[in-house]
């Protein structure tokens, strides 16, 4: 399970260089999405969308650093229902817009990924 709890130490990291960028850089963020025009309301939506991104980075970051299972399966099946959630919600968004981004494939098929990764550490340990 070291292999798989690695690829959650990188999820941590790579959601919160995301969470920096749509913070500090809302618009750019969202432009990766879509090409359409955003009002000013849905650019500061991005910048909400960065701060629940790091408090999930930090519960998934302290789950990991607690060291056993019992806390981290709650954290990772939340994931995972979270990843089945992001898969829709992008193919619902490259539907809308009319085009399917690169960001939009790439959140589509790292959340996949990481669902893969979430079932095999699910199905290869033991629940507390």
């Amino acid at each position: 399970m070291r292999a798989v709890r690695a690829v959650f130490y990188f999820e941590v990291v790579t959601n919160l260089v995301s969470a920096i960028v749509a913070l500090l850089f809302p618009a750019a963020f969202l432009g990766q999405f879509t090409s359409e025009p955003l009002p000013v309301a849905a650019v500061e939506f991005g910048r909400w969308y960065a701060v629940l991104l790091v408090v999930l980075s930090l519960v998934l970051w302290a789950a990991l650093r607690e060291g056993t299972d019992r806390f981290l399966r709650p954290v990772i099946a939340a994931y995972l229902f979270g990843d089945a959630l992001q898969i829709a919600v992008a193919i619902r968004l490259g539907l809308a817009a009319g085009a399917f981004t690169f960001a939009v494939h790439a959140a589509i098929w790292t959340s996949a990924l990481y669902a893969c990764a979430r079932i095999y550490y699910l199905l290869g340990t033991r629940p507390c």
